[in-house]
């Protein structure tokens, strides 16, 4: 007797484990809108997540049905914001396969550590020239602008701090520490 849950879909996989999957990955796909990315992104983010293996475009494009310039583009921005990595496979020539990076924490970390740095960077250094100028600038407008850019300033001073803190610990860690803070 032959259960719903012992169907099996077209590559021979169970109907049951392919609904679950097809779940989490539409949940990546507009989780990826939440944050301004395009779902395509999160559907192939959650397809390369249940592979066995590395991908090659070609394989996403199969899987996917998004056009290869779309796959392309994808993966070059998640792997700029090192969600994925590119590989090669010995025997398969010049021929670029992709893997899920799994540990979602060193993922955001990277992401911090340089994206969010260098904007950080961008901005502290505006602020510090543009306090040096209105220190030098007599008026009310000189003194009130420079009491915001001092103010902005020690916002992102805080904020530095916080990259540093989060770049450098592991999310266990960070945990515990939250944990222990709770608790007082």
């Amino acid at each position: 007797m032959t259960t719903d849950d012992d169907r099996e879909n077209e590559t021979g996989e169970p109907e049951e484990v392919a609904a679950a999957r097809e779940e989490v990955v539409e949940a990546m796909a507009r989780g990826a809108e939440v944050y301004g990315i395009k779902s395509s992104y999160g559907r192939l983010y959650g397809t390369l997540y249940f592979a066995d293996g590395p991908l090659s475009l070609d394989d996403l494009v199969e899987r996917s049905g998004y056009a290869k310039s779309t796959v392309s583009t994808a993966m070059s921005a998640m792997e700029r914001f090192h969600l994925v990595r590119r590989r090669s496979i010995p025997g398969e020539g010049k021929k670029a396969y992709f893997e899920v990076e799994r540990d979602l924490w060193y993922a955001f970390q990277q992401f911090l550590d340089g994206q969010v740095r260098r904007e950080v960077d961008v901005m502290t250094r505006a602020l510090e020239d543009a306090e040096s100028r209105l220190e030098a600038a007599e008026g009310e407008a000189a003194e009130h602008a420079l009491e915001r850019v001092r103010e902005l300033r020690g916002v992102y001073r805080r904020g530095e701090q916080a990259i540093d803190l989060l770049t450098s610990q592991r999310l266990e860690r960070l945990s515990e520490l939250v944990g222990r803070l709770r608790d007082e």
